[in-house]
């Protein structure tokens, strides 16, 4: 609710259970779920780069050691985006390029590109969860200007016009930015995936139906395995997580396959053939549970879409959306009005109630007062008490989205 009123952006997952690493591909149930083993023989994702825009990336993970090159870290040009401060960009990166580890990479974490190489981009500040939307804007622009193929975003929040032009523009020069639509605690459908330019991913559960996260919405295109998928986690650790994070990120490696498997198709083309070969869990047709479908990428992979979906318009030569980086200022939208709407509403039901009680505890302390023995005090009679004053807050403001010095990534 406060995240819509200040359009603020939160993480589209919920992390579970850790686990160990001995434990990890036994535990990884959506590897031969999604067949990954027969797509390895077709492809890897050889020659792809997939950016994560997201909390950073722990690049000495045994999983996803040499797969992550040199990426940027709004708020630390020396880290290079190698830098996870809330453990979520990790899982993401992993979910789509890790190779395991030990013997034949038989342990670990497996990707679904394991081949395909990460960009990291690091949006969240040291000092707060909160990731404003134009971050995300900011992020994806940077990606698309450092030559990623593939962008994924598994953030979900309030819409802003700078990140809905960032994907436009992201489509138009031939990025395919794949985004979550959230998880059942969130109140609205956010940007990126309520954008007609993103892939918009729901998650589906261990038996084929939908997971216990999953929430209905007309923006969904796909849906992909996001019950207990295990991740990896900062420091060389693991977790499983539940919701449309993991989900985003296994669609973001899907495309990956599909973009080393067919270098020269444009992002309209490699939608409609993954779409075009889910497999229709719900009603026939696009449904508000699974969109177009479940995930099938071998079928992508190995045989030619149907025509369930339209296919997106290519971009041209001649289009004049360019690289558009998010402008200073702040447009108000729909989900910022609702979330004041309800915002504002606990706040008068919590006033209310507490002058409520209030007034209950004056009265209340008025008729014992009458019984004791003695004067009666200033508190007795409502005379007012003087009382201590708060202390000074100590610390300063954090690093504010307009310091220009955020938005410089580093140098490589």
């Amino acid at each position: 609710m406060v995240a819509a009123l200040v359009g603020l952006l939160g993480m589209a997952s919920l992390p579970a259970e850790p686990a160990h690493a001995d434990e990890t591909r036994d535990q990884s149930w959506h590897v031969e779920a999604m067949r990954l083993a027969e797509a390895h023989a077709i492809t890897q994702g050889e020659g792809v780069t997939v950016a994560v825009v997201d909390t950073g990336v722990d690049a000495s993970h045994p999983d996803l050691r040499d797969n992550v090159l040199a990426g940027a870290d709004m708020y630390d040009r020396d880290s290079k985006g190698h830098v996870d401060r809330r453990n979520h960009g990790t899982g993401m990166a992993s979910l789509i390029a890790g190779h395991g580890h030990g013997p034949g990479g038989r342990d670990g974490v497996l990707g679904v590109a394991p081949k395909a190489k990460i960009l990291p981009v690091a949006i969240t500040s040291p000092t707060t969860d909160i990731i404003p939307p134009r971050n995300i804007a900011t992020g994806i622009n940077w990606a698309v200007n450092s030559g990623a193929d593939i962008i994924n975003v598994s953030l979900t929040g309030s819409s802003d016009p700078a990140l809905e032009r960032a994907v436009e523009s992201a489509y138009r020069r031939g990025v395919i930015v794949v985004a979550g639509i959230g998880n059942r605690r969130d109140v609205l459908i956010g940007q990126p995936a309520r954008s007609e330019w993103t892939i918009a991913v729901t998650s589906s559960g261990r038996d084929g139906g939908l997971s216990p996260e999953s929430i209905r919405a007309e923006q969904t295109h796909l849906a992909a395995p996001g019950e207990d998928i295990v991740r990896a986690a900062v420091g060389g650790g693991y977790y499983t997580m539940d919701g449309a994070s993991a989900a985003t990120a296994l669609v973001s490696g899907a495309f990956a396959l599909l973009k080393a498997r067919y270098p020269d198709e444009d992002q309209g083309k490699l939608f409609q053939r993954l779409v075009g070969t889910a497999h229709d869990a719900g009603p026939p047709g696009k449904d508000l549970d699974f969109g177009w479908g479940i995930l099938d990428i071998h079928a992508a992979l190995t045989t030619e879409p149907d025509d369930r979906a339209s296919p997106r318009p290519s971009p041209t030569a001649s289009d004049p959306v360019a690289y558009l980086p998010p402008e200073p200022g702040y447009e108000f939208g729909l989900d910022e009005l609702i979330g004041m709407l309800i915002f504002f509403t606990i706040l008068g039901t919590l006033i209310t109630g507490v002058i409520l009680l209030i007034r209950w505890l004056r009265r209340r302390a008025r008729r014992p007062a009458a019984a004791r023995d003695g004067p009666p005090t200033a508190a007795d009679v409502g005379a007012p008490v003087a009382r201590a004053g708060p202390d000074q807050p100590t610390g300063g403001e954090p690093p504010t989205a307009e310091d220009d010095s955020v938005w410089r990534p580093p140098s490589r």
